[in-house]
Parts: structure tokens; sequence; C-alpha cells
């Protein structure tokens, strides 16, 4: 797991930008509640911690296989203009489906080469009220019985950690389009998460078992991700220790051969950190891990400014695409968030 200076016992703020900043910006009834809310963020972000050296980087575990090397290659365009926080998921029968936040909730989009989306009618999951004020951040994942089950964001209300409480929640679906709300699954009131448990992302094991990794306001985190894991993808028990610490919003993937593929985001150091020039440049990066619980190998994927939220998806053997919330404005307070996409190629070992 990635090394962090230790924490102040002090509001965890930072770790939550791209969370909070989704929150406001598009759950909400447009540009009012974006500027609102980011200046709200904004007064926030100088006492957050810091983020981990760049130095601070997993050792490889003993007996591990070689690293592996991916070459990233950012997509002409923009896949959705009136939302974010995206997750792809690839259909069965061919193309795939996007699934992500917007006005009034969670949403959806449709394309058949990955690339073109056409927006589907209508709200996958609908703002409700309560802990559910707030719903964002879908991950899904395909059942035995045919049926799709996605875990998602419930949130009561703006904020970062200490003004709103996000838990993770889930709902079941025939056709991946008119979903029926199930409940709670990750209470983070009464897990130790202290009352910050956000950004799921759900794998199927090859058990059967169904594990979700999510950002965490436990302290052990540091700022970072967690996981909790399911015989039956309704009660869930949270995982011992962090999966990786000061990174934000991960996505997962399996590799060929069993191994798997973690995407995670690197936040801005605050601006007055006094390690800012050590610690890791603000992007998206991927590690590696056999178990799916300890992760190294930490590789960049994209270096850039107001990118969050990944969500990656193999294409074909060897070509996966990560799709990513992007901030195109680079103002300060008055964002324009869309979803973008960037695709990677292995490149295999000189025999």
């Amino acid at each position: 797991m990635i090394n962090a200076n230790p924490m102040k016992p002090l509001v965890l703020v930072l770790f939550f930008f791209g969370i909070v900043f989704i929150s406001g910006c598009i759950t909400g009834n447009g540009a009012e509640k974006n500027l609102n809310f980011m200046g709200k963020l904004n007064g926030e972000i100088d006492g957050a911690q810091e983020m981990p050296p760049a130095q601070a980087l997993p050792a490889p575990p003993e007996g591990s296989e070689a690293p592996l090397k991916i070459e990233w290659v950012k997509d002409s365009g923009t896949r959705t203009s009136d939302g974010s926080v995206p997750y792809i998921y690839k259909l069965k029968g061919g193309g795939y489906r996007l699934y992500f936040c917007g006005a009034g909730g969670i949403l959806s989009a449709i394309s058949s080469n990955g690339l073109d989306f056409q927006k589907e009618a209508g709200a996958r999951i609908s703002s409700g009220s309560g802990a559910e004020s707030m719903v964002c951040d879908a991950t899904v994942i395909s059942l035995p019985d045919g049926k799709v089950r996605m875990y998602y964001k419930g949130a009561n209300g703006q904020g970062g950690p200490g003004q709103a409480l996000h838990k993770i929640f889930s709902a079941i679906s025939s056709d991946g389009l008119k979903f029926q709300k199930e409940g709670l699954r990750i209470d983070s009131e009464k897990t130790g998460d202290g009352g910050w448990a956000s950004v799921p992302e759900a794998i199927m094991l090859p058990d059967g078992r169904v594990r979700i990794y999510y950002v965490s306001g436990d302290f052990e985190a540091m700022g970072g991700s967690m996981s909790a894991v399911s015989e039956d993808g309704m009660t869930f028990q949270k995982e011992e220790g962090a999966r990786v610490k000061a990174l934000v919003d991960p996505a997962i993937t399996a590799l060929p051969g069993g191994r798997y593929l973690l995407l995670a985001v690197s936040l801005p150091a605050p601006p007055n950190s006094p390690s800012k020039s050590e610690q890791l440049a603000q992007g998206i990066y991927s590690l590696v891990s056999e178990d799916g619980l300890f992760f190294w190998d930490l590789q960049p994927v994209l270096v850039e400014e107001g990118v969050y939220d990944p969500s990656i998806v193999q294409v074909d053997e060897n070509t996966f695409r990560v799709f990513y919330g992007k901030d195109m404005s680079g103002q300060t307070g008055r964002p324009n968030i869309v979803t973008k996409s960037i695709t990677g190629s292995i490149v295999k070992a000189a025999e």
C-alpha cells in the first residue's frame, strides 16, 4: 500500500475533492448550485492533508509477475457533455452503456463502439430524500441470473466530511435501465468509515463473492480507499487495512492470468504544503495486484489537472479504455463538467 505522511487530526477534505466536487456540481439544479458549491470547496482545501510523497511507492511482493506496461493515448472528442462521474458497462450482446451523474440523478447513454454515445431517456436512479437526497457514482455487476446490480453513493446533502454523510446503496434491474432500489449496503456510520463511504467500485470475484472498493473516512485510509466483501452481494464485511492510501476514486478490472488493475486519482496538493514538490502530480494512476488487496507498481495513466473518477473497460485482449470526468473550464468556481476517455494498449515484453 502507498505510504503517506502522518495525518493531522483535522477534517479530511482534500481527498474528497473529486467526490464532493461531483456532488455539488451535477446532482443539483444547474449552474447556480455549481457556483455555490465550488465557492464553498475552495475555502476548504487549504487545511487539508498532504498527499503521499512520490518516492513512497509500494514495493512489489516477492514472486510477483513482471510489471504491466500500458501505453495510453487520449481519445479525441467528448463522450458525454451534460454530466460525468462515469461508469462504463460492456453489454453482453455487444456495445457499451455509460452510467453517469446528471440533473436528477444517475443517467445513462448507449454506444456501439464505446466512443459515440446516445443519451437514454429518463433516470436510472433518481435523487430522493434523506440519505439519498443526492445519488451518484454508479458501479454495476452482472449476476448469474442475467440481472444486473448497481451500487451507488447516496448523500444527505452537499459538503465534505462532517458536513454530509455518504453511504453505499444498491438497486437491481433485469435490463440495466429500470432499477428497483434494494436499500443500504454499507452504512458509513457503523463501519468505522467516519460517515463517509463513497465512490463505490464493485467487482465479482472468481469465487462468486462481490468486493466493493470505496473512498473511506477511516483514519487508517489516510484519505484513500478501502474495501468490503460480500458472499451474496447484499451484506458486506469491511476488509482490514487500506487498499491505497491517499488516492481516491478507485476503478478496478481483472487482468488475464488472475491479476487486477486498479486506477485511482491523486488530487491537488494543498497550496502551502511543505513537501508539495515531492508529491504525486494531479492525475489518474494505475496499480496492479495479485490478490485484489495489496497493490503495487504505481504508473501514470493521465497526469492532468481537473481529471477525476475513472472507469475502465477491457475492449479486447490487449486494449483498455478509461472513461473519466474532466472540468473543461479551467476556472475556479465555474466548472464545465464532461466525460472523456483515454485508450491503452498492453506493451508485450520482447521475447
